[in-house]
């Protein structure tokens, strides 16, 4: 089926629906959802949320200006989903690096450039709307197992999403993920992070050495960290916007707080040098030693819960 075709099929089934448009951006089709509470906007290539903003207010995820919105190339923003692996396969554990055979892999997994099934678009309420995507994975020479994975986006006074593996073949198999928010934040300078005082962290940058501050986080150069087994809210504080982001996990012990810097950012792709001012990453996941290991017809879930709060 060509672009204009699944463009018509999905008006045909969500066209009508209040506050529903279906959009193309260049080569990629989009679901954009507006209530009286809030906007988003996700795109089926890799269930990718671009955009989620409560009603009056500045978006809450950053997204780049330099996305190209091409098929098989993810999208710089928003929340990309990483599985089944996260980051580089070779930092990974060993249950999940040993299920592939191949040398050269994709970083964050197979399902990012991937295009997923609209399952569903719900008008819950007035201020709340359902939004549900599927993909069924199949065998491959990247990854030998069948599943199936569910994302259910929640549109309305604030952003809940919920990712789901169901494991749908005959054999066990492992593997790590991760809800890869990147945050709108009005100057990376004044930012600062609290819940994440007292937790011991991974310091990716300095040898993968373990470390811990009381202090609140507060960014002034490249940080790459996995804080394990987090518990509690985590509070972006933008004295810049006037606001906090208030984000909650479900089942994701772990997070990623990563800004690339300005000598990191010259050389990302799709990224433009000075956008590490603007974005601050929280990626709620579950790593290394929180992988996870679904025998024939288990199933894992893991979500997460953004609010804002004007401050």
């Amino acid at each position: 089926m060509n672009l204009a075709d699944k463009v018509q099929a999905l008006y045909a089934e969500y066209g009508a629906l209040k506050g529903v448009t279906i959009e193309i951006y260049k080569q990629l089709i989009a679901v954009s959802v507006k209530n009286k509470a809030a906007s988003a906007t996700i795109f089926l290539q890799g269930a990718q949320l671009a955009e989620y903003k409560q009603a009056g207010e500045r978006p809450l995820l950053w997204l780049s200006d330099q996305c190209d919105y091409q098929v098989g190339k993810p999208l710089r923003g928003g929340i990309p989903i990483c599985w089944p692996w996260f980051g580089d396969l070779a930092k990974n554990p060993d249950q999940v690096k040993d299920q592939i055979s191949l040398d050269v892999v994709p970083a964050h997994g197979l399902v990012r450039d991937q295009e997923w099934c609209l399952a569903d678009v719900k008008l819950i309420d007035s201020e709340t709307t359902l939004i549900k995507l599927e993909l069924d994975v199949q065998p491959s020479d990247l990854w030998p197992f069948p599943a199936l994975l569910k994302l259910e986006v929640t549109v309305g006074r604030s952003l809940s999403m919920n990712f789901e593996v169901i494991n749908t073949g005959d054999k066990a198999f492992s593997f790590t993920s991760a809800l890869h928010s990147y945050f709108n934040i009005a100057g990376i300078e004044r930012v600062e992070v609290l819940g994440l005082e007292g937790v011991e962290y991974i310091d990716t940058l300095k040898d993968w050495r373990l470390s811990c501050s009381n202090n609140p986080l507060r960014v002034s150069s490249e940080v790459d960290r996995i804080y394990k087994n987090l518990s509690g809210v985590v509070l972006i504080n933008d004295p810049g916007f006037v606001r906090q982001i208030e984000v909650t996990s479900h089942n994701a012990p772990d997070l990623v707080v990563w800004n690339p810097w300005a000598e990191k950012a010259k050389r990302l792709s799709n990224f433009a040098d000075q956008a590490f001012h603007k974005m601050l990453c929280l990626e709620n996941a579950h790593l290394l030693d929180n992988l996870q290991t679904l025998a024939p017809d288990q199933s894992f879930s893991m979500g997460l819960n953004c609010r804002v709060s004007i401050t």
